[in-house]
Formats: C-alpha cells, sequence, structure tokens
C-alpha cells in the first residue's frame, strides 16, 4: 500500500477524513433525494443529465484551483469511473422513481460499503481492532436504514402505492447503481494525488457526454417526447439543485480518498441513505421505522468512533 494513505490514515488527519467521509455522505443522499423526486416527473436520463452538466461546470472551476498534475494513468482510471459512474446513477434514479427511497437507497448502499472496504483490504490496507468494528457497525447501520415503516395503504394514492412498492426492476437497478458506484469510488480512488480535483473534472465530462448521446439518439428513435421534460420548471430546479450538491460531495470525496483509505472512506460514503431518508422523512412524510431510528443513531456513533481511531 502506498505510504500517502498509511500516514494520512492514522494521527491528527483522521478526524478530517472522517468527517470529510460522512459530510460527503450527507450531500450525496440530499443530492439523490432531488434526484429521486425529480425522476417521477420526468426521465431519470434526463434528470442525470442536468444534473451532470450542473456538477460539471462547478468541477470545470474548481478543478482549475486545484492546479493538477495531468498522467496517463489519470485519464484512463477518470474515465472508467466515469462510464460506471453514469451507469450507476441511471440507474439509481431509476430505481428511486420505482420504488420507496427509504428502502432503495439504503440497498443500494450495502452494496456500495462492502465491496471497496474488501477491495480496500485485499489491497493491504488495515486499521486498528476498533476501527473494524465501527466500519462493521456503519454496514449494519445500512441495513437497518433499509427496514421501512409500514404504512397504510389506504391512505394512500394510487401513485404513492406504486412508489412505495418494491419491484423487481426496482431491486435490478439498485444493484447495478451499488455496483457501479462500488466501481466509481475504486477507480478514483486509485488516481494519483497529485491528480487533484482532475479525476472529477475528467469523469464529468465522459458522463455527460454518455448522457448526451443516449439522449440524441432517443430523440432521432423516439422524437422530442423525453426532451419535453425541460418544460417541467418544477423537476428542473430539482435536478440543478441536485446536480451543486453532486459536485460539492464528489470534491470532498476526492480530497477525502487521496488523504484516506478506500475502505473507511467507501464504507463512510455509504452512509448517504441518511441524508435520503431524513429529506423524505421531513418533506414525503416517508416515517422512520425504530429500527431506522436505530440506524441512524448507530451510523452517528460509529462515524463519531472512526474518527477518533
Amino acid at each position: 500500500m502506498c505510504s500517502r494513505r498509511e500516514s494520512a490514515a492514522s494521527g491528527s488527519l483522521g478526524d478530517v477524513i472522517a468527517l470529510l467521509g460522512l459530510s460527503s455522505a450527507l450531500i450525496y443522499g440530499a443530492s439523490d433525494f432531488l434526484g429521486g423526486l425529480a425522476s417521477r416527473r420526468i426521465t431519470p436520463l434526463l434528470v442525470s443529465f442536468m444534473s451532470q452538466l450542473v456538477a460539471l461546470v462547478i468541477a470545470t472551476v474548481a478543478t482549475v484551483v486545484s492546479n493538477p498534475q495531468w498522467s496517463v494513468s489519470t485519464v484512463v482510471l477518470s474515465a472508467i469511473a466515469g462510464v460506471v459512474g453514469a451507469l450507476a446513477t441511471w440507474a439509481f434514479y431509476a430505481a428511486l422513481a420505482l420504488g420507496p427511497m427509504s428502502v432503495v437507497s439504503p440497498g443500494v448502499a450495502m452494496i456500495y460499503a462492502v465491496i471497496p472496504a474488501i477491495v480496500g483490504f485485499a489491497l493491504g490496507e488495515r486499521i486498528v481492532p476498533l476501527g473494524y468494528v465501527a466500519l462493521t457497525a456503519v454496514v449494519v447501520a445500512a441495513v437497518l436504514l433499509a427496514v421501512p415503516r409500514r404504512r397504510d395503504s389506504a391512505r394512500l394514492t394510487p401513485r404513492q402505492r406504486d412508489s412505495a412498492r418494491l419491484t423487481p426492476r426496482a431491486v435490478l437497478y439498485g444493484s447495478i447503481a451499488g455496483l457501479g458506484y462500488a466501481g466509481y469510488i475504486i477507480a478514483i480512488d486509485r488516481t494519483p494525488v497529485e491528480s487533484g480535483l482532475l479525476p472529477l473534472f475528467i469523469d464529468l465530462i465522459v458522463a455527460s457526454l454518455l448522457y448526451g448521446t443516449v439522449l440524441f439518439v432517443n430523440r432521432v428513435r423516439r422524437g422530442p417526447g423525453e426532451l419535453a421534460g425541460i418544460r417541467d420548471r418544477g423537476a428542473v430546479v430539482q435536478a440543478v439543485i441536485a446536480g451543486v450538491l453532486l459536485a460539492a460531495g464528489n470534491i470532498l470525496l476526492v480530497i477525502g480518498l487521496h488523504l484516506g483509505e478506500l475502505a473507511i472512506m467507501g464504507v463512510l460514503n455509504a452512509l448517504y441513505p441518511l441524508g435520503t431518508v431524513i429529506l423524505a422523512f421531513f418533506l414525503l412524510r416517508e416515517r422512520l421505522s425504530v429500527l431506522q431510528t436505530v440506524g441512524v443513531v448507530l451510523a452517528l456513533v460509529a462515524s463519531a468512533v472512526l474518527a477518533l481511531v
């Protein structure tokens, strides 16, 4: 394992890494919440494209400020991250549009947390025993967050019943999203420290090109119907804000990965359902179950422990 990770994962930077991981997770959760709402009004593909474009504008400025160093490995790894990240984002918004946010989001997080941790440990990353306990607690918290509160179906509108039902398609899209996000964070983690925020800039360019290409193909094959969603001002605003939050979360993620270990950042970042579940609770009245409440507390405590070890 490279020395920059060994030195950064211990000592005074431990609390900074934990703060970056948890902060980026909460911001991601808020972005996903808004993206999910927008995807219920216009297509997930259009939402993804708009949010990526907004994030790209912000990332461009941030990258110039970071004064990065270019390299072939940075470009290749960032391009791979852009492809799998784009696929994951589209699949995730599609899953949120099809199923309950309070179940889909944590389910994706479980995959997102476990795979980077396994890869990180396989690459030789090591932490103190208490750290392993805390990482395990974070994964357990994600599982608890996935347990929804039962709702009275008689009081739901037909549209609410559809979005509250976990369908096979939602599970499939959620699985694709979890694997894609795991691949994304692993690829970004392997980029050189000297690259700064360049990986974020490149991956957003690749993702935007992919989304734009698919939208163009759909426009040719099916007509302008999908692009008509731009007229929905409410959905557009939600997608734009989701893009701003996406850029902020990505910036914190890249900084954290360049400072700390993949396993720690991956697991902490998987706590993004906190943001989604909390917003769904206040704005959509998706009430938390007892187990979800325990999951929130456990996640916060475990994050605090990781900041101290």
